[in-house]
């Protein structure tokens, strides 16, 4: 379809830009503010490391759509993958711009730039929520699925390559019934979504003393490999929360594993 609204693709370059990335929390009054911030700073630091991106602008500088992805040296996924190839993190347009051609003609622009770069293909982590990098917008796309873990689905585009050679990392965090209950929080790359909860469980830990023991690592390539997981919060090993569970529900988790 053709789109009738006139935008601008630009690549972030500056922490300014940062500042302004995860348009979708714009849509409406986001209720995770402090995760926006957080995530915004993350992206500052990281812009060239750990992340690169485009925003979709309009002319009057709203953006209305972002895509953010890394290559292989720097991409924060739990996977082995040979060099030279492009992970997409996250590809959104705002609901109102959706149906127009928007998104496509910024994944498109994203190809373009990735084959100029002589990427062989391109890799994205898809679920199996509508709504929430869902595998079937990806498959429209081209994508095929390379690894599937039931709710979560590595899938692969070629572009210079057919086939590329991939593993998923293995899980290194044990589960363990500990005394004090210890929670871990992969902290890094993370949409506000996620870090809202990572939020609440920092905020809600301390109120069982000495019962919970809280540790934090922030994610880069080396941890990644040491630990073989990109994100979530663990409660005695077992991936426990995933992004935007209540106050209820975190403190609900942690009483089950003193139970235990």
């Amino acid at each position: 379809m053709t789109t009738q609204t006139s935008v601008t693709i630009t690549r972030l370059q500056t922490a300014a830009d940062a500042q302004q990335a995860y348009c979708c929390m714009d849509a409406v009054p986001t209720p995770w503010p402090k995760a926006l911030c957080q995530c915004r700073d993350w992206v500052a630091l990281n812009l060239g490391k750990y992340v690169e991106g485009y925003h979709l602008k309009l002319d009057d500088g709203q953006i209305i759509g972002h895509l953010y992805y890394a290559d292989t040296d720097r991409a924060l996924i739990p996977y082995q993958l040979e060099p030279d190839v492009g992970i997409l993190y996250c590809d959104w347009v705002l609901k109102g711009h959706q149906g127009q051609g928007l998104g496509t003609q910024l994944f498109e622009n994203f190809v373009a730039d990735m084959e100029a770069e002589n990427i062989k293909g391109l890799v994205v982590e898809a679920s199996e929520v509508e709504g929430q990098m869902y595998f079937g917008h990806y498959q429209n796309r081209g994508f095929e699925t390379i690894i599937d873990n039931g709710s979560r689905k590595l899938m692969y585009k070629p572009l210079s390559q057919p086939q590329i050679k991939v593993q998923a990392l293995p899980n290194r965090i044990q589960p363990s019934q500990k005394t004090p209950v210890e929670i871990l929080i992969m902290n890094g790359y993370a949409c506000p979504f996620e870090a809202a909860t990572q939020m609440l469980v920092r905020e809600i830990a301390p109120e069982f003393g000495d019962q919970v023991q809280l540790k934090e690592i922030w994610l880069s390539t080396e941890t990644l490999q040491e630990y073989g997981v990109a994100k979530g919060v663990f409660i005695n090993g077992h991936p426990t929360l995933a992004g935007g569970e209540t106050e209820m529900s975190i403190r609900h988790a942690i009483i089950e594993a003193l139970e235990k």
